[in-house]
């Protein structure tokens, strides 16, 4: 719904996926003797953490992106600020999981670089309640706004009428 809404304002639609492939050297703080190394083999091409879900509604027109840290918009990470600004794109709506991983970082950082932040409190995941709330409180409190997905929509659509007019 996010995603037909953000089109029909006029939007821009970016898919981004997180991929490890080959990053094992330049994260070794994160990955040496930990069990976390199993996130490698889940976040590789081919694999069904680096694909999108069936269920998205992803178009020709929009745009994927892989990012190579939890924040897509780091130095290094992914050309998406490069992107985003070669198409005068001046807000970023977040969605995705986790919520306080790399929904966070990546909102954190776009914040940074002068983009307005819509951060949607019912369309990110954490694996806990108390992680997602966390995450959503410190949106809130100082990076950008956390509307719901219908409140978005409506956003989107007011903002579609007003091109429009």
């Amino acid at each position: 719904k996010l995603a037909a809404a953000t089109r029909a304002a006029g939007g821009k639609v970016v898919w981004v996926k997180m991929c490890l492939e080959g990053q094992s050297e330049a994260w070794r703080v994160f990955f040496d003797g930990d069990p976390r190394r199993t996130t490698l083999s889940e976040l590789t091409p081919g694999s069904r953490g680096f694909e999108l879900h069936a269920d998205l509604d992803v178009r020709p027109e929009d745009a994927i992106v892989v990012k190579r840290r939890f924040s897509a918009f780091i130095q290094g990470s992914s050309d998406i600020d490069r992107h985003l600004r070669n198409v005068g794109i001046d807000t970023v709506i977040i969605v995705g999981t986790l919520t306080n991983i790399c929904c966070e970082s990546s909102a954190r950082d776009a914040m940074m670089l002068n983009y307005r932040l819509v951060f949607v409190a019912d369309a990110n995941a954490a694996l806990s309640d108390a992680e997602h709330n966390a995450t959503l409180t410190s949106m809130l409190r100082v990076f950008g706004d956390v509307p719901t997905t219908n409140e978005t929509i409506a956003l989107l659509s007011a903002k579609g009428r007003e091109q429009a007019a």
